[in-house]
């Protein structure tokens, strides 16, 4: 996940938390995260103040999710282009100092943002890119450093530097040897990846960005695409809710098949008034068709092993994993609302039995589901299911309580139209 650090940080820690943990239900890995120069040494001649930083980097370390940190934002009394020495060396010290006091917590580094956009010139860049890689490997010399996430721009045209353009100028200014990825930002929408056209995202970076690493000897460091997503709301180019889906699960779907592609963190978790559009939920939190891919995508690398046992139909006792169908009809028993079950064959005749769930678990009890069919879910005990036509897997979803979080997912390869009746609810 690419989360804004102010999104993250939020008006609470309860707030914070809350967010985390759907981190965690979504099966994330990495949070990409922001470290703002100029919210920790906002003075030139002050010290470090690193308590808002603490406060998100050890509540995202207690989820056991990784943090890759970008050092970002330069501070007034700092040429926003790092254009001087001093600026740059400047930069240098932070990094040391962030890796220092990090040194537990961060392993994985990204320099900078986009700023292909931001009117720092490879040149300069790479002398920022130089200090920063030599600071943090002197604390840590198995830290992975990766460039800034270059925007797919797919040429230079005097505003901008194409993305292409840019890191082979970095390279003729010799960033080589100084990190260890690729940062690369590959936004295709309205275009899906796997569009051919020149100027899509994710072609400019397998045609150019992977070439001119492999041209420089580069071949066995990978490309992390620190951002990637799709807008579906506000002003410019949007796409479906349905396509924003289709765009992740065919990201990954490609990302998969190239041993060069290192891990992709969605932009973003949430809709803010900044960047509307792009969240998995939107600004009120109502998770996005998205949502749901996403966290199919998040928790298929991990989870316990399928039940295995089986009968010549009869009923099927539920733990997270998965769960197979036999001949005759089968009724598959959950005692638990979790969100990694499957169900990996389906007929018509079998049954899903939710009686064993306390549907709401804010009223004195066994409440049972109510079935709203594909409406959003809304309230405590609301049961839905969803069809992905693309992917042909139908997503059955449930709440059990009204903090906006799926408690309830089961997960039916092939698509199927459920009514109430194939439930005991």
């Amino acid at each position: 996940m690419a989360t804004p650090f102010g999104e993250l940080l939020g008006n609470s820690d309860w707030e914070m938390n809350q967010q985390l943990q759907d981190y965690v239900d979504l099966g994330v890995d990495w949070v990409r995260i922001d470290i703002h120069w100029s919210l920790v040494q906002p003075n030139r001649d002050g010290g470090f103040n690193w308590n808002l930083v603490d406060k998100v980097f050890n509540a995202i370390d207690a989820k056991g999710i990784k943090i890759t940190a970008v050092l970002n934002n330069t501070p007034d009394w700092v040429g926003s282009t790092l254009s001087s020495h001093a600026d740059q060396q400047a930069f240098g010290r932070f990094a040391a100092a962030a890796a220092e006091r990090y040194d537990n917590v961060v392993n994985h580094w990204e320099i900078l943002n986009e700023q292909n956009k931001h009117g720092i010139t490879p040149e300069n860049y790479t002398e920022v890119l130089k200090a920063s890689y030599n600071a943090i490997k002197a604390v840590d010399s198995n830290d992975t450093v990766i460039t800034g996430g270059t925007a797919a721009i797919p040429s230079t045209d005097g505003r901008f530097w194409g993305a292409v353009d840019y890191l082979q100028k970095m390279y003729d200014a010799g960033a080589g040897g100084h990190f260890d990825a690729v940062g690369y930002h590959p936004y295709t929408f309205p275009l899906f990846p796997s569009d051919n056209q020149s100027w899509n995202g994710w072609q400019i970076m397998e045609d150019g960005i992977r070439k001119t690493m492999v041209d420089h000897g580069d071949g066995d460091k990978q490309i992390w695409m620190t951002e990637y997503g799709a807008k579906t709301l506000g002003g410019g180019v949007t796409v479906s809710h349905g396509d924003q889906a289709r765009m992740l699960r065919e990201a990954v779907d490609l990302a998969e098949d190239q041993p060069w592609a290192g891990p992709i963190m969605w932009f973003s978790y949430k809709d803010s008034n900044f960047e509307p559009g792009f969240g998995l939920r939107d600004g009120n939190g109502n998770p996005r068709e998205a949502y749901w891919a996403f966290q199919d995508l998040g928790n298929k690398d991990g989870g316990p092993a399928p039940d295995s046992n089986g009968s010549q139909g009869g009923n099927r006792e539920s733990a997270p994993g998965d769960l197979a169908g036999s001949a005759g009809a089968d009724a598959f028993v959950f005692t638990e609302a979790t969100t990694r079950n499957a169900i990996g064959s389906w007929d018509k005749g079998d049954v899903i039995d939710l009686r064993a769930i306390d549907a709401n678990e804010g009223r004195w009890g066994n409440q049972g589901f109510d079935f709203v069919g594909s409406k959003w879910l809304k309230n405590a005990g609301d049961l839905g299911v969803y069809v992905d036509h693309v992917q042909n897997k139908t997503y059955i979803q449930g709440m059990v309580d009204n903090d906006g979080d799926i408690d309830l997912n089961i997960v039916l390869n092939g698509t199927h139209q459920l009514t109430a009746s194939d439930f005991m609810l």
